[in-house]
């Protein structure tokens, strides 16, 4: 898959559940296809509940402008974008203590404003099904869903999944936190309730963990540990499909 007109790819990393790991997911992606794969990438927090994309890199508060003032006016996207100076990462960052709503309606004209400039926009969403998924979809060429390996999270997702279809969005599953004990569907179990083939999936990783409460990624932390080798795993799958 490329991205439109052979611009970069825009990839939407979406749940419909919170709590998956969906951000950290995000984050060590957008990471690894910049540190290992020497990509043009750019991180974007669509998380309106909870942006938390600058926090996990130890940034307590976006330095403005941020998202708020690209979806404001979309022909200040580059203005918008901030470079995070310990990893290099251009990032396109949420406040963590506004409490403004924030309207997406103009993100598709944001991230075209931007596409020329990146191999990669990765974009991190909040656990929503409503018209804020539909604007996130529409600025996306494609979409990996993350999921736990059991059956509350996977079928609350089968909205998601009927959403993307409906936008003729391709869909692929990532299968995270596996390994935490019995009663775990099995990724055939998991692609034929979804409906979608599993691309990689992501084992229960405290270093994952450790990583979020210190503010320091696991790709950065510890690119060795099993969570750092799998999402390096699925940025090398997506670079082999350019």
């Amino acid at each position: 898959m490329v991205g439109s007109e052979g611009r970069g790819r825009v990839i939407g990393i979406i749940s419909a559940k919170g709590g998956v790991g969906k951000t950290a997911v995000s984050l060590n992606l957008a990471l690894s296809l910049m540190l290992d794969f020497k990509k043009r990438v750019l991180a974007v927090d669509a998380h309106t509940i909870s942006p938390n994309l600058s926090l996990y890199l130890g940034i307590i508060d976006v330095i403005p402008p941020g998202i708020s003032y690209a979806l404001k006016d979309p022909s200040f996207a580059k203005e918008s974008v901030y470079i995070h100076s310990n990893t290099g990462l251009h990032l396109l960052a949420g406040s963590i203590t506004s409490v403004k709503e924030v309207n997406l309606s103009n993100l598709k004209q944001v991230v075209e404003n931007l596409h020329n400039d990146y191999d990669y926009i990765i974009v991190d969403t909040s656990p929503s099904l409503g018209e804020s998924l539909r604007n996130i979809l529409k600025a996306c060429d494609e979409v990996l869903l993350v999921v736990n390996p059991w059956l509350p999270i996977v079928i609350t997702n089968l909205k998601a999944v009927k959403i993307a279809e409906e936008m003729n969005k391709p869909l692929r599953v990532v299968l995270n936190k596996v390994g935490r004990g019995m009663g775990e569907m099995s990724v055939k179990e998991v692609e034929d309730s979804l409906g979608h083939k599993v691309i990689v999936t992501i084992p229960v990783d405290l270093e994952v963990y450790r990583g979020v409460e210190e503010r320091k990624p696991v790709m950065l932390a510890n690119p060795k540990s099993p969570g750092s080798v799998a999402i390096k795993k699925l940025a090398s799958l997506l670079v082999s499909e350019e």
